[in-house]
């Protein structure tokens, strides 16, 4: 007599496998883009600031080696603003090379033809640079003399917290702090900003 071989039945997936299976993708995926978004939040705000600190140290080195004032300028940024200068900084150069104290003035001031953009969408920018701890909306303005003596404009007291924040999460933002020796850093475990 033949003994038939005996094959082993292939089972595959039940539908009801598949869709749980599917359904921990979703979630899994959902997680990962909160916090995907959580953190290009932060890198935007991080990267603006370290962008701040670089452009004033430079421009403050600018003055002292080159012996003429400048500063650099802020533009109104946020939510829905329009103007020339809007969600940009720019490095402006004194007509005077001995001005103090240093302030824009768009009549005679030469003006750095590079300009910063911050990350906009539309009208609005993703992140908010406002001084004096948050309280002082852009436009303002950094200025060193040939000394690296810094100027605010409008005046406020040293040392000068400048904030960058996330436009739609305030919880997500970094101080730069801007000392009156023209000095600047980013706050790390300071006390200068609230």
């Amino acid at each position: 007599m033949a003994t038939r071989e005996v094959i082993p039945r292939q089972r595959g997936f039940t539908l009801g496998e598949v869709m749980v299976a599917v359904a921990i993708c979703a979630i899994l995926a959902a997680l990962a883009g909160n916090a995907m978004s959580g953190v290009r939040k932060v890198g935007r705000v991080s990267s603006e600031a370290r962008l701040l600190v670089q452009r004033l140290q430079s421009v403050r080195a600018n003055a002292v080696s080159q012996g003429n004032a400048q500063g650099y300028a802020i533009g109104p940024n946020g939510l829905n603003v329009v103007a020339p200068d809007a969600h940009q900084g720019f490095v402006f150069i004194k007509a005077n090379p001995t001005a103090s104290p240093v302030t824009y003035n768009a009549l005679t001031d030469r003006l750095d033809p590079f300009r910063d953009w911050l990350p906009v969408n539309g009208t609005s920018s993703l992140v908010v640079v406002s001084g004096a701890s948050g309280t002082q909306p852009a436009p303002f303005t950094i200025g060193f003399d040939i000394n690296g003596q810094a100027t605010v404009n409008p005046a406020a007291p040293f040392p000068y917290c400048i904030q960058v924040t996330d436009t739609l999460d305030p919880a997500v933002f970094r101080y730069v702090i801007l000392f009156n020796d023209g000095t600047v850093k980013v706050q790390k475990n300071e006390t200068w900003c609230p």
